[in-house]
This record gives structure tokens, C-alpha cells and sequence, in this order.
């Protein structure tokens, strides 16, 4: 019998108290099998034997109907290039999106504003001991000058042996025992001699040539002239006899070049010796110092060089930096205000100027200090104005939103970048962003 629904004949036990015949169970059939409750449970798996009053039934799970084939998986993998495609299409609208949606962005310029004021404020400070350094420096003479060539000039003097006066004419000529030309500059009126004596005159004269060949020895020229009983003869030298040249003479820029470059040197110096006395904190202001300068050779002098020597006395006052600029800063923030209103910010930092300083007080050590304070200030946009400035321009054009802008406090310009170069704004307020120019 096969397997498939089978029941096996178990012969019964024999009872050691009955010997009664042996009695055979009905055999269950396959159908009566499958109407048992206990069958229905034992479809799925396998289940293992029972015992029914002495019989033991073994059922195997039941084999699909050889009618109907085993049913085949579904294709669930033709989903995934469906999801695919899904996925870039929801990427590539998410991206196209933005750039399809007008969109802008306005480049406020905000209205910068320059304050400069001066005042005296006082700080604590006290002096610090002055020092005197002297040093001394060449530099060439740069002053350039040109002379002609001059005439050798000297005297004539005439000599008369009548007894009556003549008179010898100015431009009267003489030749030297060199050859040179010598002319009178006046008439030489000569008195009468005396014999043995001689009535005598002197007069200039000079040569007629210029250059050094007129400076001719004493009595070159030595010879009876221009009239009876008249002798001329130079009984000095000729001198001053020079030939045309170029030469350098010392001025006034090459004494202040020479002293600015000493002043600079010892400034330096001076400044450094005085920074050594400074304590943590201080600040260092250091009046004009007084200076004396000389030279070894005055302006206009013909030298190659000049040497310039200077000395220089200076002092200094120190002061406490910090409470110097909160007193600056607490002036300039009120003058900013007087000034401006409160819409506009300090950028930066405030540049503090120290123009003098004094000691007022040297019991109580307190200065008084003259200063110049420079800042600039901008015209800040708060988040609620930016928020403002989107629904007064939006769906407008870049002229009139612009005549908008001007018309608003703060705002010198506007710099407009539209999506697609649109000339419209978006209508959208959401849609145009606010950027403001940051100041340097």
C-alpha cells in the first residue's frame, strides 16, 4: 500500500488478563482521514506520528495537485529603473525650479560720513626729563654761478715838471712792457712842479683786455706821455685779472637739506631715549624741540660744500593712553550724534591725533592734552528696513526702484542684478534679496 494517505495494521496487544479473540480496527480510509480535526493541523508540516487508540498513523504533507503548476515569483526588479527615473525627475525640477522662479538681488550703497573735531581733555600725565644731542653733517654746495671774464684793474699815476698845470684826458692809453693795454678811467688834472720837484696825479685805470694777462707787475708801465715834461708810471700791480668760469656757491636749500637730515637723525634718537622712561600704559607727546644751527659757510659763499652742525633740546610729557581715547571716543560718539542722528555706526577704529600737551597740574600729575579725532561713520540697514525696502520696489523697474532707494534716508545708490536680465523686479518680495556694500 503506498505511503500516500496509508494506515498500517498494528496488531493489538494481547491482554494477559482476556484471552478474548483479536479484534481488528476498521482501516481509517484517506478521506476519512482528511475530515479529523487532528489532520487539518498537520497540512503544513510535518507532523509526527500519533497513537489512536493502539494505532499509529504517519501522514506525510500533501503534494500540490499535479493539475496546477508552482506559481512563479513576480518581477519586482522592473521597479528600480522606474524609481530611478523618478528620482531624476525630481532632482532635475528641483533644480530648474530656482531658475525658472524671477528672482533678484539689490546692492544697497549706504552713505558714509567723515567726522573730524578737535578738543582739550585732560589726562593723567607727567614730564619726563629733557635731553640735548648735537651732531654735525656735509652735503655739496649746489648753488651754480657763472662770471665773465674781468679786467685786471690798478692806478696810473702822472708826473709834471712845468711850472704850469696840464691836464691828460680819461681813455688815455698805455702799453705795458708785456704788451698788455691799460686806459684810464678819469682825466688826471696834474698840478705845476717845482723843480726840482714834480707836480704829480693819480688816477684808475684798468685793462683793456679782460683776464689774468692784465695783471701786470708795478711800473710795467714806465714812460714820458701825452704831454711835455709828463711821466705815467703804475707803481702798483694790476690785479683782479680772471677769465670767464663756472663755480659753486653755497644756498639756503643745502643748509636746511643738511639740518633736515640731522633733525631727522637725532629726532629719532631723542624720541627713543625719551620712550625708555615711558611706564606699561603710557603714552608719549613730545612738544617742539629747540634747535640751534650752523654753518661754516654763509649762503651765497663760493664753496664746494657746506658742513651744518645742530643741536636740539627736546622733553616729553607721558600720558595714560587708555583714558586719552574713552574721553576721545565719548566725544566723538556725541559729535557723531549731534551730527548724524543715531542711524549711523562708527567703522573701524577712531584715529587720535595729539596736536599739543602740558602739564597743568605736576602735584596732582594731570595734563592737558589738545587733540584731533577723525572717524567715519555709515548708515546701518536694520533687518526690518531691508524687509521694508523688498515691498517698496517689488515688481518695479530698475529706474524707478532705484528713485524709490534715493528717496530713503542713508542711501546714496543701488547696484541691481536681475535673473534672466529681466527689467522688472519680481512682484514677489520674497524673491528680491538685500545686500548692502561693506565699507573697507
Amino acid at each position: 500500500m503506498s505511503k500516500r494517505g496509508a494506515v498500517e495494521e498494528v496488531p493489538a496487544m494481547e491482554s494477559t488478563n482476556d484471552q478474548q479473540p483479536e479484534q481488528k480496527e476498521p482501516a481509517l480510509t484517506t478521506d476519512e482521514v482528511s475530515t479529523q480535526p487532528e489532520a487539518t493541523a498537520l497540512v503544513p508540516a510535518p507532523a509526527e506520528p500519533e497513537v489512536i487508540e493502539g494505532v499509529v498513523i504517519e501522514i506525510e504533507p500533501p503534494e500540490a495537485p499535479k493539475d496546477h503548476p508552482p506559481q512563479k515569483e513576480k518581477p519586482y526588479w522592473l521597479l528600480i529603473p522606474f524609481t530611478i527615473f523618478c528620482c531624476l525627475v525630481f532632482v532635475a525640477v528641483s533644480s530648474l525650479l530656482p531658475l525658472l522662479t524671477p528672482s533678484a538681488t539689490v546692492t544697497i550703497i549706504p552713505v558714509e560720513r567723515s567726522i573730524t573735531t578737535t578738543a582739550t581733555i585732560e589726562a593723567p600725565g607727567r614730564a619726563l626729563l629733557s635731553l640735548t644731542l648735537m651732531q654735525s653733517a656735509s652735503v655739496p654746495a649746489t648753488g651754480k654761478r657763472h662770471q665773465d671774464a674781468i679786467r685786471a684793474i690798478g692806478t696810473i699815476t702822472f708826473y709834471n715838471g712845468l711850472f704850469t698845470s696840464q691836464t691828460i684826458t680819461a681813455g688815455t692809453i698805455f702799453t705795458a712792457s708785456n704788451g698788455v693795454q691799460i686806459i684810464t678811467d678819469q682825466p688826471a688834472v696834474i698840478p705845476a712842479g717845482n723843480p726840482p720837484s714834480y707836480g704829480q696825479v693819480t688816477v684808475s685805470a684798468h685793462a683793456i683786455i679782460p683776464g689774468p694777462q692784465g695783471n701786470i707787475q708795478a711800473f710795467a708801465i714806465n714812460t714820458a706821455c701825452c704831454a711835455t715834461s709828463v711821466l705815467a708810471k703804475n707803481t702798483e700791480a694790476f690785479t683782479g685779472g680772471q677769465n670767464a668760469r663756472d663755480y659753486l656757491v653755497v644756498t639756503k636749500a643745502d643748509i636746511a637739506s643738511a639740518e633736515a637730515t640731522i633733525t631727522a637723525i637725532l629726532g629719532k634718537s631723542e624720541r627713543a631715549a625719551l620712550e625708555a622712561q615711558l611706564n606699561i600704559g603710557e603714552g608719549l607727546v613730545t612738544p617742539p624741540c629747540s634747535k640751534k644751527v650752523q654753518s661754516d659757510h654763509k649762503i651765497g659763499v663760493e664753496a664746494a660744500e657746506v658742513t651744518v652742525s645742530v643741536s636740539q633740546t627736546c622733553s616729553g610729557i607721558a600720558y595714560l593712553a587708555n583714558v586719552l581715547h574713552q574721553n576721545a571716543t565719548q566725544l566723538l560718539q556725541q559729535e557723531a550724534i549731534q551730527r548724524l542722528g543715531t542711524g549711523y555706526n562708527l567703522i573701524g577704529d577712531l584715529q587720535v591725533h595729539v596736536l599739543t600737551a602740558s602739564i597743568t597740574d605736576h602735584t596732582k600729575g594731570i595734563a592737558t592734552i589738545a587733540i584731533q579725532v577723525d572717524a567715519t561713520y555709515v548708515y546701518q540697514l536694520s533687518q526690518a528696513q531691508k524687509q521694508h525696502i523688498t515691498h517698496l520696489i517689488a515688481g518695479k523697474t530698475k529706474q524707478q526702484a532705484l528713485t524709490t532707494l534715493l528717496q530713503l534716508p542713508g542711501l546714496q545708490g543701488a547696484l541691481f542684478t536681475i535673473k534672466g536680465n529681466a527689467a522688472t523686479l519680481p512682484d514677489d518680495p520674497g524673491r528680491i534679496t538685500i545686500a548692502v556694500v561693506k565699507s573697507s
